[in-house]
C-alpha cells in the first residue's frame, strides 16, 4: 500500500487489541483528533506481509522498516503480545503503541455475533454468549495466539493480561479503556495526547462504526435469551477476579446486560464448576 508520511518528530502507531473491543473507535478517535489515518489502516493481521509471524526476528525487522517509513496510517493489530516481545523493545524510539481494552462480556458477545458470520471457521460456534465464553479457542482465529487457552474467555483474559505486563515496563506503550472512551471521550483524548507527546487538533468525536470490520454476509439471529452477556460478567469476575480489578470493572454489568431468571444462573454455576 502507499503510505502517507508523519511529518518530522513525530512516531508512526501500533493501536493493538483483542478483537471487537473498539479497535477502530480508537483508531477512527486517533485519525479526528491527532491527524493519524485510520483507513487505509496498516493490516498486521492478514497476510499482507509475507513474513513468518512466529519468529521474532522477522516481526523485528517489519517493525523496524515500518518505522523507518514513518506512515501515518495506523498499524492495527490483534496479535498477543509476545509477537512483539522483541519487536518493540528494538523500536521502543521510534514508534508508540495504543492497547484498547474493553469488557469481556461486551467483547465475547460482539465477536461471538460476529464469528456466525462467515462461510468459514473463524472461531467457534456456539448458541449462547456463555457457550462461546466457555468454549475451546479453534479456527482461523487461532493465528492471533501464541499459545493455546482452555476457553474463550481465559483467551481474552491472557491476551490483556500480558499486553497490560508490557505497558508497565514500556513508556512507549499507552492503555485506553474502551469505555473511557466513549463515556468520557475530551478527557480521554486529553489523557491520550499527554501519553503521546501531542496536542489533540480537534476534539471532534469520530463515528463508532466508521471503518468497522462488520459482519460477514452469512444472516445471523439468534434465539431470545441467547446473548447472555451478563453470565459472562459474573463468570469473568469468578475467574479473572484481579485481573478485573486492575481494569476497574467491578460487579457492575456491562452494557445491555441483564439476567434471564434461574435458568440463567443455573448456567453460570455450571460453567464455572466446568471451567
Amino acid at each position: 500500500m502507499n503510505f502517507t508520511k508523519l511529518p518530522e518528530g513525530r512516531r508512526p502507531l501500533i493501536v493493538a487489541s483483542h478483537e471487537r473491543s473498539g479497535t477502530h473507535f480508537t483508531m477512527n478517535t486517533l485519525a479526528s483528533c491527532f491527524d493519524f489515518i485510520s483507513a487505509p489502516w496498516v493490516n498486521f493481521d492478514h497476510t499482507s506481509f509475507n513474513i513468518n509471524y512466529f519468529a521474532s526476528h522477522a516481526v523485528a525487522d517489519l517493525i523496524r522498516q515500518l518505522a523507518a517509513v514513518r506512515p501515518a496510517n495506523i498499524i492495527k493489530t490483534h496479535h498477543a503480545f509476545e509477537f512483539f516481545a522483541e519487536a518493540l523493545p528494538r523500536c521502543g524510539d521510534e514508534i508508540s503503541v495504543i492497547y484498547v481494552y474493553r469488557h469481556p462480556a461486551d467483547v465475547l458477545a460482539s465477536y461471538w455475533r460476529f464469528l456466525h458470520s462467515w462461510p468459514w471457521t473463524e472461531g467457534p460456534r456456539c448458541a449462547t454468549v456463555l457457550e462461546f465464553a466457555t468454549s475451546e479457542p479453534m479456527g482461523r482465529l487461532m493465528r492471533l495466539q501464541y499459545r493455546q487457552a482452555p476457553t474463550m474467555l481465559d483467551r481474552w483474559a491472557d491476551h490483556v493480561q500480558r499486553w497490560l505486563d508490557a505497558a508497565a515496563r514500556s513508556p512507549s506503550i499507552h492503555l485506553v479503556r474502551y469505555e473511557d472512551l466513549d463515556g468520557d471521550f475530551a478527557a480521554t483524548v486529553d489523557q491520550l495526547g499527554e501519553a503521546l507527546g501531542l496536542r489533540p487538533s480537534g476534539l471532534t468525536r469520530p463515528s463508532r462504526s466508521e471503518n468497522v470490520v462488520g459482519h460477514g454476509r452469512v444472516p445471523f439471529e439468534p434465539v431470545a435469551g441467547a446473548d447472555n452477556r451478563w453470565a459472562v460478567a459474573e463468570l469473568a469476575m469468578v475467574r479473572h477476579r484481579g485481573l478485573m480489578a486492575r481494569l476497574g470493572y467491578g460487579a457492575a454489568l456491562p452494557s445491555r446486560a441483564a439476567p434471564n431468571g434461574i435458568e440463567d444462573q443455573a448456567s453460570v454455576s455450571a460453567a464455572i464448576t466446568k471451567v
